[in-house]
């Protein structure tokens, strides 16, 4: 078949909203495996439509997005795998058909849920108007995930990460008398504020799409399965047994509670509470 031909079935645009190390690479990563859904591997589509660096052609952005899901999985240097190197937990699994379809493909997407709340961080961005031409550019419907993880750990990793202390966290979490990680109050004060407004960035997105869900990171860990089947209902694709039972051997055994680790000024907990 030809790119023109194998993008005939499309019929939903698949987004993810949210925050930053929240689950969304894991969950982004399963999806890609299904054989009916290609998940681009943080494409940034919205980001670069903005910009105008992509046009809204039907078959130009499907083949990106295409080319983005097969090359994340082909290649070492691929931004999946340098993902998978800096989280420490694994993204590629050949045991599913990620970068792969099976006779047709029904959902197409791009993994990047920060980028896309961070886009309405500026008040002139109208996603609506922007959803509204992609709908009839497209001829899709748009599918809108989020994934929630605990706030206060979402705000932990994110100061951790940008203050530069990633490092020592992974030193700390290897040691069997625990101290608490001493993260600058304007660190963690910044994260806190960047965090609600993805939030109500993320809010505006759910509002303007056709659909939308949230994933809570904890359920997924806690319920694999039942969460996974949830996911296949919400965006109304056949599921098998096997898919659904490798989807889940992949989940992670527990949560990473970061928050834990840290030393929270009480002011910061309490303006976050």
């Amino acid at each position: 078949n030809t790119h023109n031909d194998i993008f005939d079935s499309v019929k939903k645009l698949l987004l993810f909203v949210g925050w930053p190390r929240s689950c969304h690479s894991f969950v982004g990563s399963i999806l890609d495996g299904h054989p009916h859904i290609l998940v681009a591997d943080e494409y940034f589509l919205m980001t670069k439509l903005r910009k105008g660096r992509l046009p809204i052609q039907r078959d130009i952005i499907f083949k990106a997005l295409y080319n983005s899901s097969t090359s994340s999985i082909k290649k070492r240097g691929s931004r999946r795998a340098k993902t998978e190197r800096q989280k420490g937990y694994p993204l590629i699994f050949e045991d599913l058909m990620q970068g792969q379809f099976e006779d047709h493909i029904d959902i197409i997407g791009d993994k990047g849920g920060a980028h896309v709340s961070m886009l309405l961080k500026s008040k002139t961005y109208n996603i609506s108007k922007t959803f509204g031409i992609l709908r009839k550019q497209l001829r899709v419907d748009i599918y809108v995930i989020r994934v929630v993880r605990n706030p206060y750990d979402n705000i932990a990793s994110d100061s951790v990460y940008k203050y530069g202390l990633k490092e020592k966290l992974k030193e700390m979490r290897s040691l069997v008398n625990k101290s608490l990680l001493e993260v600058p109050k304007t660190a963690l004060s910044r994260s806190a504020v960047e965090y609600f407004q993805l939030y109500f960035a993320s809010e505006k997105v759910d509002a303007a799409a056709d659909k939308t869900i949230d994933v809570l990171c904890s359920d997924l860990i806690d319920n694999p399965k039942e969460e996974i089947i949830k996911l296949c209902e919400f965006l109304e694709v056949q599921c098998s047994e096997d898919y659904i039972s490798k989807c889940a051997s992949h989940v992670f055994t527990e949560e990473s509670h970061t928050s834990k680790l840290i030393n929270w000024p009480p002011e910061v907990k309490e303006s976050i509470q």
